[in-house]
């Protein structure tokens, strides 16, 4: 593969010696193509311009990371679970990678200790995680291929999840605040615009008794408007523990 719209003198995040050790940690080998790994940790608003004029950020890193991980993650279900049906797959699929999660696998990596940003936005940290971890897991499909690539993703994505609990666990919080306020006689209403027109981000704001609770940010309405919901129950009450389903006695 031809890699030479990489720029030789990208940022280094440390000396080349130390970073390839500390990124063999996290990675479990070390790193064939360097400026590969580098880039994947430049946020959007990190971006520079190299001597030949090429844009230098994660975002297509990114964008290949999400058709790899879909793909591991699909591949990795199918086989574990030949019981469940379309539905039940992509649920499950869904509840792995979801901004929420990812962000979680990053912290637990470590990926998060790279990453170069200069945002000053309001938008959740959790989204500037999840985007760096797939970026990262475009960085290793480039320099490694898809069978490191997968070897990866199950052992520092899928292995560290308890997946019966993942599986059994309500992540419909939309629906479970909107009981709560038919419960206990509040008023919810739900705002939710186009944060970011580029990277396709959504924001939503809950409104209760007309009153601006909580903010969730997605890649969907959808999913801002969940994220928003748990933060919301949250602030309801402390207890809301992820909104599992075994745990209705706290709504």
């Amino acid at each position: 593969m031809d890699l030479s719209y990489i720029d030789k003198s990208v940022r280094h995040l440390k000396e080349e010696k130390k970073t390839k050790s500390k990124l063999k940690k996290i990675l479990g080998f070390r790193p064939k193509k360097l400026s590969l790994y580098q880039i994947s940790f430049i946020h959007k608003s990190a971006t520079y311009i190299n001597h030949k004029g090429d844009t230098i950020n994660n975002e297509r890193l990114e964008f290949l990371g999400d058709a790899i991980l879909d793909s591991v993650i699909s591949d990795y279900l199918f086989r574990k679970y030949p019981k469940f049906d379309e539905g039940k797959l992509t649920q499950t699929r869904s509840k792995l990678v979801n901004t929420k999660q990812l962000s979680f696998y990053n912290k637990l990596i470590g990926v998060n200790d790279f990453l170069e940003t200069h945002t000053k936005t309001e938008l959740n940290k959790k989204h500037l995680y999840a985007d760096a971890l797939e970026a990262l897991i475009g960085a290793i499909y480039l320099d490694r291929g898809y069978k490191k690539t997968y070897s990866f993703i199950e052992k520092k994505i899928i292995k560290p999840t308890n997946l019966e609990n993942l599986i059994n666990t309500e992540t419909n919080h939309k629906s479970r605040l909107i009981e709560k306020s038919q419960k206990e006689n509040f008023t919810i209403e739900f705002l939710t615009e186009l944060f970011d027109e580029e990277k396709n981000i959504f924001v939503a704001k809950i409104l209760i008794n007309n009153s601006e609770t909580s903010k969730g940010f997605g890649k969907t309405k959808k999913d801002a408007e969940q994220e928003a919901s748990y933060n919301a129950m949250k602030i309801l009450n402390p207890n809301y523990n992820n909104g599992e389903k075994n745990n209705k006695s706290n709504n």
